[in-house]
C-alpha cells in the first residue's frame, strides 16, 4: 500500500513537473497576438538570438520591433542582415542604443527610452500597415514587461 502511495505522488509530481515544462516553454517561443492597428503583433520573452533573427528574416513584411537593448543588439551582431527587416527599433531598458553607423543607416526608424511605457507611446509614431509589431523582453523583469505588454494589447486592440 505504501508503494502504491509513493508511486502516485512520484506520478503527481512528474505530471505537474511536466505540464509546467510545457507552459513554459509556451510563454517562450514565439507568440501571435493577432492585429493591431494593421499589423500583425508577436512576441516573445527570453529568445534565443539565433532563432530570433531567423524568425526575422521570415516575416513577409518589415518589423517594428520593441525589445531590450541586449536582444536587439545581440540579434543585430548575430546577423547584420537583419537591419533590412527592421523598420523602426526601440529599446525601452536604454536611452543610449548602442549600434554601428551602419546599422544606424540601414534601419530607418531607431529610437531609445527607459520605460516599457515609454516605448508603448513611441509605437503610435511608427506604427505602419502591412508590417509586423514584435516585442520581445529578457532579463530579470522580463515577466513584469510580458504583463504591461500584454495589457497595453488587451487596451487598444479592443477599440
Amino acid at each position: 500500500m505504501k508503494e502504491n502511495k509513493l508511486n502516485v505522488s512520484l506520478e503527481n509530481r512528474l505530471l505537474e513537473a511536466r505540464n509546467e515544462g510545457l507552459n513554459k516553454a509556451k510563454e517562450l517561443t514565439l507568440r501571435p497576438h493577432g492585429k493591431l492597428w494593421g499589423m500583425d503583433v508577436f512576441s516573445w520573452y527570453q529568445p534565443n538570438v539565433h532563432l530570433l533573427t531567423n524568425t526575422i528574416h521570415s516575416f513577409p513584411f518589415p518589423v517594428v520591433w520593441i525589445g531590450n537593448a541586449a536582444d536587439i543588439n545581440n540579434a543585430i551582431e548575430e546577423d547584420f542582415d537583419v537591419c533590412v527587416q527592421l523598420n523602426s527599433v526601440v529599446t525601452f531598458d536604454n536611452s543610449l542604443l548602442n549600434l554601428s553607423d551602419e546599422a544606424l543607416n540601414k534601419i530607418p526608424n531607431v529610437a531609445g527610452v527607459s520605460s516599457l511605457s515609454d516605448a508603448l507611446i513611441l509605437l503610435k509614431t511608427f506604427k505602419k500597415k502591412n508590417s509586423v509589431f514584435l516585442f520581445s523582453a529578457s532579463g530579470e523583469d522580463w515577466e513584469e514587461n510580458k504583463k504591461t505588454f500584454e495589457e497595453f494589447l488587451e487596451l487598444f486592440q479592443n477599440n
